[in-house]
């Protein structure tokens, strides 16, 4: 055998069970969902909505850079701006989703830790020893885990309606040594599990597109196509989403309807009115109400501040913020009416 790679993702027998009779009784209530034949999240119009490959080395820490994957093209995705180059520290992730180097992680332990935030590269690089800057909690970013999916359809429209998809797979000996093509496998022994993103498929040509963590030499230029059906996506292991915020992120295209710039003051604007009146509050004083195409000035606002817009004869609906930079889209009352919330930390 010539070169291998680590894997690290813990899953036990009884759950790789239990995902398997997930996906048949899935496949059994689910009707046809619709989605495009094809879609690659590296080729949105001719922009790019990942992030460059990394490389986990001799670490067993696979999880990790699974999710900084999600949480990094989920923030460009909900930003909108193919160009923001998040770099987010799969080192400051790892040991606080109970990794460890020898073993690996469970993606359950290592969502869960994402949701509390994570700091930037440069603050706690993988290189280094781990340990985070002094100012590191000034520099978290934190992303809601909204769904785990146990329907290869339900993930395609998934991936072409909102983003990229964190999933496992089985590693055999041959794909430590795949270098192109659709990988199928074909030869040696069972390695271990491993988290991978994934970021696109084709139907055309049957294979999921991902993302993964060995660096650039190998596969695709550390990418990789692989058929449908093999080493257990989309039957042994399920397919985990990201959201960022409390609402759902529209991949495209909304226009910006709510903006706080980084003086810390926030500005709301109506764009696409409906047919109910909205009331704007925060902190559940109530500002005024809002009017199409007029800006209202809702005034300074800090971290974990409560956005919430009131429909009247409608239940309201809540944006709370958390830290870091964050765009959030508020779809209201059937679609009708639609937000975009901008928040960044005063630096």
């Amino acid at each position: 055998m010539g070169k291998t790679y680590s894997t690290g993702l813990i899953v036990s027998p009884a759950e790789i069970q239990h995902n398997m009779a997930m996906f048949v009784a899935m496949a059994k209530l689910l009707r046809a969902v619709e989605h495009p034949s094809s879609f690659d999240w590296r080729s949105i119009e001719g922009e790019d909505f990942t992030t460059p490959i990394r490389d986990q080395g001799k670490c067993s820490s696979s999880v990790a850079f699974a999710t900084i994957a999600l949480m990094e093209s989920m923030i460009k995705i909900a930003n909108q701006d193919p160009k923001l180059q998040p770099d987010l520290s799969e080192a400051y992730l790892f040991p606080r989703g109970g990794g460890k180097c020898e073993s690996g992680a469970q993606f359950g332990r290592m969502l869960t830790a994402a949701e509390s935030g994570v700091c930037d590269e440069l603050c706690c690089p993988y290189a280094g020893d781990w340990k985070p800057c002094p100012d590191f909690k000034s520099r978290l970013t934190a992303i809601t885990f909204s769904e785990t999916i146990f329907s290869p359809e339900q993930a395609k429209a998934h991936i072409a309606s909102t983003g990229p998809l964190m999933s496992g797979m089985a590693v055999y000996a041959d794909f430590f040594e795949h270098d192109g093509g659709i990988y199928s496998q074909d030869y040696g022994n069972f390695v271990g599990n491993h988290a991978i993103l994934i970021v696109g498929y084709d139907e055309g040509e049957d294979c999921w597109i991902g993302k993964n963590s060995w660096g650039l030499t190998w596969g695709e230029g550390g990418w990789f196509r692989i058929k449908q059906g093999e080493c257990g996506i989309g039957s042994a292991f399920p397919f985990y989403s990201a959201a960022i915020g409390l609402s759902p992120v529209l991949a495209f295209p909304p226009s910006p309807d709510i903006a706080a710039p980084i003086d810390g003051t926030l500005y709301v604007t109506m764009t696409r009115a409906g047919e109910r009146d909205v009331i704007l509050l925060v902190n559940n004083r109530e500002i005024g109400a809002l009017t199409l195409g007029e800006t209202l000035t809702a005034g300074e606002f800090k971290r974990g501040d409560t956005i919430q817009f009131d429909l009247v004869g409608i239940a309201h609906k809540n944006v709370c913020f958390p830290s870091g930079w964050r765009i959030w889209t508020l779809r209201m009352d059937g679609g009708k009416y639609e937000f975009r919330v901008l928040e960044r930390d005063k630096r």
